[in-house]
């Protein structure tokens, strides 16, 4: 381990302990330093959040709105610092959620769940919520370079009895003995990490699209969930279960994979556009081409 890593290691770990002393409005108020800091000092990823939001918003972004993306990433850090201190109760009671009903029915065919979600407020907090509640989550990690870092975000995602998996490799064996066992499996769908996705339409502009939500579901049977938790003003969250829209199957694994593909995108893409500030993706979404598709499709919130 070399010596930046160690002191990285270290901060990070001092910063566990103190997330777990701060309150959380303290909190929340001091992370705005932190959060414009990073805005400052990272010029490749200030342009990258800056193309996306030109994507997602139809217009040039205004600078306070590019910083508020890097203040909420410095939130989403430290909420995930403080997970090793939080219980089952308290997650709950920071989230404000409705839609669980669809989880309840969806399990009840016995085929497992491919929960979808997207950079969007704190996934971490979202999982410690499901799994909280009592549902067996096993959620794909997407990986984190050193190993070291990877294993200490693990541990802390860990917290409540979320499993994590990491992309790639035998993850897609791993997900599929899940939903066998009528699990579910959490998936962040809005990057397509691997580079492997068919091109859809995902806020009105084409880009690539991971496709192993539709894939699973087109092999298991499993139905397909979103679970999004967005940050609200007094820094609690709002979270909704919701299911997927029906969509038309022509018997084609590779059109209906690509079709449900489509409106996994339409759905993330709807509530990215609401939260547009809450996105904490810090590379460039879309190719420089800017090729446009037609407008995602609306989504009954």
């Amino acid at each position: 381990m070399d010596r930046r890593t160690r002191c990285l290691l270290g901060g990070l770990r001092v910063a566990e302990r103190l997330a777990g002393m701060v309150p959380r409005r303290v909190a929340d108020a001091l992370l705005v330093v932190p959060g414009l800091a990073w805005f400052a000092a990272a010029p490749a990823s200030r342009a990258a959040v800056r193309a996306n939001l030109r994507v997602v918003r139809g217009r040039e972004p205004r600078p306070g709105q590019v910083a508020a993306v890097f203040v909420a990433g410095a939130r989403n850090y430290w909420d995930t610092l403080a997970l090793s201190h939080l219980t089952s109760a308290a997650v709950d009671s920071l989230i404000e959620s409705s839609g669980w009903e669809h989880l309840d029915h969806a399990l009840a065919q016995g085929r497992g769940v491919v929960m979808v979600g997207a950079h969007i407020g704190s996934t971490a907090m979202a999982a410690q919520l499901i799994a909280g509640r009592g549902y067996p989550v096993t959620a794909v990690l997407e990986p984190i370079q050193p190993p070291e870092l990877y294993e200490l975000f693990t541990r802390l995602r860990s917290a409540l009895g979320v499993r994590y998996v990491p992309v790639g490799g035998l993850a897609a064996r791993q997900l599929l003995a899940t939903l066998k066992r009528n699990e579910i499996v959490g998936l962040i769908s809005d990057r397509d990490v691997l580079g492997t996705g068919p091109t859809v339409a995902f806020c009105g502009a084409a880009t690539t699209f991971p496709d192993g939500a539709a894939v699973l579901s087109l092999r298991t049977g499993a139905p397909i969930l979103f679970g999004i938790a967005w940050r609200l003003p007094s820094g609690r969250f709002r979270g909704v279960v919701e299911p997927l829209r029906e969509v038309p199957r022509v018997g084609d694994t590779h059109a209906d994979a690509r079709a449900i593909t489509q409106a996994v995108a339409d759905h993330l893409g709807y509530y990215v556009r609401r939260h547009a500030e809450q996105w904490t993706v810090f590379q460039r979404r879309w190719p420089d081409t800017g090729v446009s598709l037609r407008p995602s499709d609306p989504v009954t919130a």
